[in-house]
């Protein structure tokens, strides 16, 4: 097992690194600035990287080594509840012009597990691959987002092998903004626990989970607040992250005991309508989508004319007529939320061809 002094010392190695190398951390919040660097010092950045902005195109992102180590803190102290030195863990993160798969590579090392890293683009390690490597490494636990998790236990299950009948049995959702009624899905469909990640492309670990599974904001570090209340865009720092989030309020204690206060995503705010009751995301869909038992845990949602279109599946043939669902599930949105949705319901096998 993972003891408490080996996360100590790592965590003393990283507060050592920041005596030695302390730096203003302004800025990685100021991108143009630090590429031009502003302080004269190149080794404050640490890492570069992009994120999409939402007029188009992209933007660049920098962290300084300061971010980069107590973002690190943070992740390693979160997965040191959930990981121990006997997991065998593969992390199917993206690496390209992002920070969160390297992060989850060092950190998985600092927790003492072993780590198998594949990526996402599919090229060198497919996924009928990476199902070959999880029956031979005898994989424990799988760090990856709740798409993959879906699409990964949908291949098992045509090819054969159930994923429940695999060794994984922790399921780390990152990358995405994930309901707990789907995180739940996916746990039952491998018979795994699940917990969940979040972060920012400028801040790669915003919120970590505690073990009742509520995200807490490292607030630590982060100043974070919600444009319009309680609901709304998520700002960092005084910076806009182009995510929508619900901020629940301080004297609103989660059952672990944490001080810190309890995030929610809810999505990017390019995926979120003003509903009858306030603002409609991407998320709340999901959750009133996985209300349905016979759905399988896949899942998409795009907004288009104000409309979201949703694309489900079931994973049993013997389940209900298709089009008896699709009306069930796009009543139960417009009841629940009040929102206009199309909604179509797929194979399993057919949900690579449907969402492509």
């Amino acid at each position: 097992m993972t003891t408490a002094t080996s996360i100590t010392a790592h965590y003393e190695q990283f507060l050592d690194l920041l005596v030695r190398d302390a730096r203003d951390a302004q800025d990685a919040r100021d991108p143009a600035r630090a590429l031009a660097g502003a302080d004269g010092r190149s080794g404050a950045r640490a890492r570069y990287g992009e994120r999409a902005h939402p007029s188009g195109g992209t933007q660049p992102v920098v962290l300084t080594r300061e971010e980069w180590i107590r973002n690190q803190i943070d992740l390693t102290l979160a997965l040191g509840r959930q990981l121990t030195e006997d997991d065998v863990v593969v992390s199917a993160v993206p690496y390209e012009l992002s920070f969160i798969g390297a992060e989850v590579d060092r950190v998985i090392e600092m927790v003492g597990a072993s780590v198998i890293s594949v990526g996402t683009s599919g090229t060198i390690c497919p996924m009928p691959r990476l199902l070959g490597l999880i029956e031979q490494y005898e994989v424990t636990a799988l760090v990856c987002s709740p798409g993959f998790a879906a699409e990964l236990a949908g291949l098992a299950v045509s090819l054969g092998k159930p994923p429940q009948d695999t060794t994984v049995r922790t399921i780390v959702c990152v990358g995405e903004a994930c309901s707990t009624e789907r995180l739940e899905r996916i746990g039952a469909t491998w018979a795994a626990r699940t917990c969940a990640l979040y972060g920012t492309p400028s801040a790669p670990t915003v919120a970590v989970a505690c073990e009742h599974g509520a995200l807490h904001l490292c607030d630590h570090r982060l100043r974070a607040e919600v444009r319009g209340g309680r609901r709304g865009e998520l700002l960092l720092d005084g910076v806009p992250t182009g995510e929508a989030a619900e901020l629940r309020p301080a004297d609103h204690r989660c059952d672990c005991g944490s001080a810190s206060r309890v995030l929610v995503p809810l999505g990017s705010m390019s995926c979120a309508v003003r509903g009858p009751d306030g603002l409609v995301t991407a998320l709340d869909v999901e959750r009133v989508v996985f209300g349905h038992r016979r759905l399988a845990p896949h899942f998409a949602c795009v907004l288009h004319d104000g409309t979201f279109h949703v694309t489900c599946a079931v994973s049993d043939p013997r389940a209900p007529d298709a089009d008896a669902m699709r009306r069930a599930v796009r009543g139960g949105i417009g009841e629940a939320l009040g929102v206009e949705a199309e909604v179509a319901v797929v194979g399993v096998q057919d949900w690579s061809t449907a969402t492509s």
